[in-house]
């Protein structure tokens, strides 16, 4: 570095006890800075020192659940954007440098987020990949592994949590205490969550508890909740039924004597509309949160406790 001659003639006019006492707090604050870094790899995955863990997740609802678990030791975005269902998103241009900003990559895997896939082909990252739905035993849905674990809530929390958990402590060790504790917090609010749920789903009689929903996001709910999901308007997403799939399932309800269909936000009501329509169904929900976070449901925890006010209601007639 080169000094000013301002700068030098100043340091040479400076009286020897000054000076001194300048070097002196020069290696004070040097040995102070010392000891506060990290060093350049832990700066680099994240401490309770450093800079938060950089996490990219596949939806807003992953995103938001890490982003509890891991509290103030993470910073995290989502790729796709609220709003948008990931089975068949398509991604952006912007994408392929959060993913290389990116220092943990979180999906659900079981082919939910396939793009994520075709999205790291073409763009190479060294960081680290956690995919939340591996090891936890499917529920097969037309001869297919269903992918929507997190609509039953204990599964976020045995499943989800433990292995974001696990995870963050790996790459950021100094910050395992407060993961810990963010985790452990979290975690009680799941277990007070489902346990408010569960009453509220106690209130719909039995007879009444089946459900047409707009696509197979439902097994895992149903099953923790005591539903039968007796059909699904779109089997294949971005993909319109055929006539005959309608006719079937118009069939089905009346059969059935199903109350309500349900739709989500992400999809068209028109046709859940008309399909209850025909099949006399008393009542259209257009408006349930899955794959996205949105309006009423900002985070996972508002997500879930509005679909089930959503259903209750339509399932008992009242609130």
């Amino acid at each position: 570095m080169t000094r000013t001659p301002g700068a030098a003639e100043g340091l040479r006019r400076a009286p020897v006890g000054r000076l001194r006492g300048a070097v002196t707090g020069l290696l004070v604050a040097l040995v102070v800075a010392a000891c506060g870094s990290t060093g350049p790899s832990a700066a680099s995955s994240g401490s309770s020192t450093g800079a938060p863990i950089r996490v990219i997740a596949t939806t807003t609802v992953f995103a938001d659940i890490v982003r509890n678990v891991g509290g103030s030791c993470v910073s995290v975005g989502s790729i796709v954007p609220p709003g948008v269902g990931p089975e068949d998103y398509e991604p952006r241009p912007d994408d392929a440098r959060r993913i290389a900003d990116a220092q943990l990559i979180v999906s659900n895997g079981v082919g939910l987020d396939n793009f994520l896939d075709k999205l790291l082909a073409a763009n190479s990252s060294s960081a680290p990949r956690l995919v939340l739905g591996d090891g936890i035993p499917t529920i097969d849905v037309g001869g297919r592994p269903n992918p929507h674990f997190w609509l039953d809530p204990a599964l976020v929390r045995t499943d989800y949590v433990p292995a974001i958990e696990a995870k963050l402590e790996s790459l950021a060790p100094a910050c395992a205490t407060t993961i810990r504790s963010s985790a452990t917090a979290y975690a009680k609010q799941l277990a007070d969550l489902d346990a408010e749920l569960l009453a509220r789903v106690a209130t719909i009689p039995a007879a009444n508890r089946t459900l047409v929903t707009s696509h197979d996001a439902f097994p895992y709910f149903a099953r923790h909740f005591g539903f039968k999901v007796v059909g699904v308007i779109v089997p294949n997403v971005g993909q319109e039924p055929s006539a005959a799939d309608l006719a079937s399932l118009v069939d089905t309800i009346k059969t059935t004597g199903v109350k309500a269909i349900f739709s989500e936000a992400q999809f068209s009501p028109k046709l859940a509309q008309t399909l209850a329509n025909e099949a006399g169904a008393q009542t259209v929900v257009s408006d349930l949160l899955t794959d996205a976070l949105g309006p009423n449901g900002e985070t996972y925890l508002s997500l879930m406790r509005w679909d089930v006010s959503r259903i209750v209601t339509a399932l008992t007639g009242g609130g």
